[in-house]
């Protein structure tokens, strides 16, 4: 048996409707864009912008269910894809459901699992912002705008994160793990 923490697996189901943290409009006016003839495609790229900023931040930006089966075997294990606004359950290998009085979470939107120390367990939640910060929401419209200006372009546009330079450094600041790892 090891002492390690790790994520083992996830799941993430938006709650219905969809409602996307920058508007067509907001996209076009940061794009500087004044016709409609692009809008079916600059509502994709907001679809793709959010997914890709939350992906390099490891959050939720807009309301989602998220199940994640990991190991506790070490103690305070670290959820992903905060911030959790309602934790719903948490159970064991075997599917038993552990009520609230046997486990401990401390923390705020991003809690740390203390105990119970087992392995292969699973937890369901619901996560994301209610309002996205500022400097998220500009990093949505950063994204947008670098995809809609170069669409078709063959050329290396991202590293290893999956956004553009300048979204990344708003990214940044809301990453729980090292960007240097």
């Amino acid at each position: 048996m090891s002492f390690y923490n790790y994520l083992i697996d996830h799941t993430e189901e938006p709650l219905t409707p969809i409602t996307e943290p920058v508007t067509l409009a907001e996209a076009k006016n940061y794009c500087r864009v004044t016709t409609s003839v692009d809008d079916a495609l600059i509502t994709d790229l907001i679809t793709q912008a959010r997914e890709s900023v939350e992906k390099a931040t490891q959050l939720c930006l807009i309301p989602k269910t998220v199940t994640v089966w990991f190991n506790n075997t070490g103690g305070q294990f670290n959820f992903p894809y905060g911030p959790i606004s309602f934790f719903l359950s948490l159970q064991t290998s075997d599917s038993n459901e552990i009520n609230v009085g046997n486990y401990q979470l401390i923390g705020g939107p991003f809690p740390r699992l203390i105990f119970p120390a087992f392995s292969n367990m699973k937890a369901t939640y619901q996560s994301g912002y209610d309002c996205v910060p500022k400097d998220l929401k500009t990093a949505i419209l950063d994204q947008i705008d670098f995809d809609y200006e170069n669409r078709g372009a063959d050329i290396e546009r991202y590293d290893q994160t999956g956004v553009c330079q300048k979204a990344w450094r708003a990214c940044q600041r809301y990453t729980r793990t090292s960007p240097i790892l």
